[in-house]
């Protein structure tokens, strides 16, 4: 049986897709790497290949032109990647990016970085899937963390429940009575309260399940989702958007706290879903999901450093003060001025030894643009040590530290140079660290010393 026989049998709510008007063009798929290009001449499926014919594609590629740019070429096509991974389609084209890293290293470094619960506990029915794209992975992280909950038992909530009863309960309602001129018949109007699963953290936890149904393409995948979804048979479905999201989270108690993952993942996989396209008359999104590895190495980081530095901390993309000023009388219009966030501030105590930035890109295989220079240099400069770092992602084995010196008599202050550190983060060494370990001892020194290695000036 087919994925699409068994959307006919078990329908999917679908979120608002742009609606494709070459649904009977042949699509022909194009594969990349993260921080990649590929020109017309270099892929035979690119050559000849045009937009121009479709508004709607055009106008795709406008929206997703800061993840995935596309262009025309002199031949056809040409196609640039950033950070984002996952899947795209475009016109005729099915453009995938895949990650550096795959399988079981990136499933761990994503199970850390969002809080999920540890893969030794998932158990072994939980295999990580690249098949078809990272989100393959996080779906079947949220089948493994529901699949808990419901283990557990879906959590009931007394709900307000207002009907006309013959046998009254709960509270009388008096005004409803006067405001039909009496009791008219053997009921009564009442208020009372029924502990029901039907409440809101379900339904958007059954919402979430839809919604990876719809994302997968993968038969077991949507199998086991299905089957999860009937578990929650007695509740509603709601169409997914941020602020239930965040409303379920800030409802979070005690008793519910076990649900946090689950919410974390189906965020994800809703942010992955297309990107918005708006016109005059309508909204819809770009049939694709794609995944920001630049956001997920900063969280990452953030996790890691915090957990492993015990003394040094660090605060995420703290504004910095003072970096710029205007003359005095130099600000006639009243401009504000820019103040530069860096993705950390290293602290010893209460004062600051320097910044970092966190980039995915693999420099030492990909380098890195001029702009990422000038902006770390302002770090340096901003720095008390003159010194700033940018960690980036790397699976290359021989890559070491860069340091880039900012010569400049004036800027020089008395026995100091400011420099940049371009340091690589050994993804696979980071994955190793946090896989579960029954040395538990040993492997937390490893961490803590790893860690210092990263932030070492």
């Amino acid at each position: 049986m087919t994925i699409q026989m068994m959307r006919r049998i078990w329908p999917l709510t679908k979120p608002t897709m742009l609606k494709s008007t070459q649904s009977d063009i042949e699509i022909t798929p194009v594969t990349l790497n993260e921080w990649d290009r590929v020109e017309a001449v270099a892929r035979p499926q690119l050559l000849g290949t045009t937009l121009r014919s479709s508004p709607s594609a055009q106008k795709m590629t406008d929206a997703i032109r800061s993840q995935v740019d596309i262009r025309e070429g002199y031949k056809g096509l040409e196609v640039s990647t950033t950070s984002f991974v996952g899947y795209i389609t475009v016109g005729p084209l099915r453009i995938n990016i895949n990650p550096k890293l795959q399988g079981l290293p990136l499933t761990v470094l994503v199970r850390y970085a969002y809080g999920l619960r540890d893969l030794e506990v998932l158990g072994p029915t939980l295999t990580p899937m690249m098949q078809h794209g990272l989100h393959d992975i996080l779906i079947s992280l949220l089948i493994a963390e529901i699949e808990e909950l419901l283990h557990r038992g879906l959590q009931r909530r007394y709900i307000p429940v207002s009907e006309k009863l013959a046998s009254p309960r709960g509270r009388i309602l008096v005004e409803k009575i006067a405001f039909r001129g009496g009791v008219l018949n053997g009921t009564l109007p009442c208020l009372h309260f029924q502990r029901h699963s039907n409440w809101k953290l379900n339904q958007v936890l059954r919402s979430g399940l839809y919604l990876a149904g719809n994302m997968t393409v993968d038969r077991e995948l949507h199998r086991r989702v299905r089957r999860l979804a009937d578990a929650f048979d007695a509740v509603d479905t709601v169409a997914i958007q941020q602020g239930d999201l965040d409303e379920v989270e800030r409802g979070l108690t005690r008793l519910t706290a076990t649900s946090k993952p689950a919410l974390t993942l189906i965020r994800l996989l809703s942010g992955m879903y297309g990107t918005s396209i708006e016109t005059e008359t309508s909204s819809s999104r770009t049939p694709g999901f794609l995944f920001d590895m630049n956001y997920f190495f900063q969280r990452l980081l953030s996790r890691f450093l915090r957990e492993n530095l015990d003394d040094l901390s660090i605060k995420d993309e703290l504004a910095t003060k003072g970096m710029f000023a205007y003359a005095a009388h130099g600000n006639p219009k009243g401009r504000p001025l820019p103040r530069p966030r860096p993705d950390f501030a290293l602290y010893n105590a209460k004062d600051l030894i320097g910044f970092l930035d966190a980039k995915y890109r693999d420099v030492w295989v990909k380098g890195y643009p001029a702009s990422w220079l000038y902006q770390l240099s302002m770090y340096a400069l901003a720095s008390p040590n003159q010194k700033s770092i940018l960690l980036y992602g790397t699976t290359s084995s021989e890559a070491r530290d860069e340091r880039i010196c900012i010569r400049h008599s004036v800027l020089s202050r008395a026995g100091s140079q400011p420099e940049v550190i371009v340091r690589p983060v050994q993804l696979q060494t980071l994955a190793m660290l946090l896989e579960f370990s029954k040395d538990a001892s040993a492997m937390r020194e490893q961490r803590k010393c790893f860690a210092r290695s990263l932030v070492a000036f």
